[in-house]
């Protein structure tokens, strides 16, 4: 587990749905909170925005290409992942291998980091905790009988995925 890093810069980005905030420290992406988060990671907080951070205007632009339905994988975005497990650290980076109009299940997830399908309640609460949504893909996650959860809502997972090209 390691130290978590003072934020340093964040933003708001303006979607339909609501504002989108992030906040990065100086080694990334530390939180992204979409509108109706239950897991708000600032607890609503408005960031101190910065402008003039590369890192912001770099994800603000990767943003806006995302939500016209561009692809965009988010990949050169630097994470900060802050005081989290060992466990919730390997299934975040795995999410990023899931690539944009695919999902994968809580079931196969697990397979596929070779803790089995009997750990895919595990991973579920893992994708739960991510604190970067969207940047870590934790909505290309589908319970084996359908949407399973996201923590800003289903309205929003169904979006996400509507973008992507994916009917659920």
């Amino acid at each position: 587990m390691q130290e978590p890093q003072e934020l340093t810069s964040g933003f708001r980005f303006d979607h339909a749905f609501g504002p989108i905030y992030g906040w990065f420290s100086a080694q990334g992406l530390r939180a992204l909170e979409l509108p109706g988060s239950v897991h708000g990671v600032r607890s609503g907080a408005v960031p101190h925005l910065s402008e003039d951070d590369e890192r912001v205007r770099a994800l603000i632009a990767a943003l806006d290409r995302y939500f016209s339905g561009e692809p965009e994988s988010f990949d050169d975005v630097p994470l900060d992942f802050g005081a989290c497990t060992a466990f919730q650290d390997r299934v975040w980076r795995a999410l990023r291998d899931i690539p944009w109009g695919r999902t994968e299940t809580y079931g196969s997830l697990s397979e596929r980091l070779g803790y089995g399908a009997r750990a895919s309640r595990a991973v579920g609460q893992a994708l739960g905790r991510n604190p970067v949504p969207l940047v870590v893909p934790c909505h290309r996650v589908l319970a084996g009988n359908g949407l399973g959860g996201f923590g800003a809502g289903l309205a929003w997972k169904r979006e996400l995925l509507r973008l992507e090209g994916i009917e659920v």
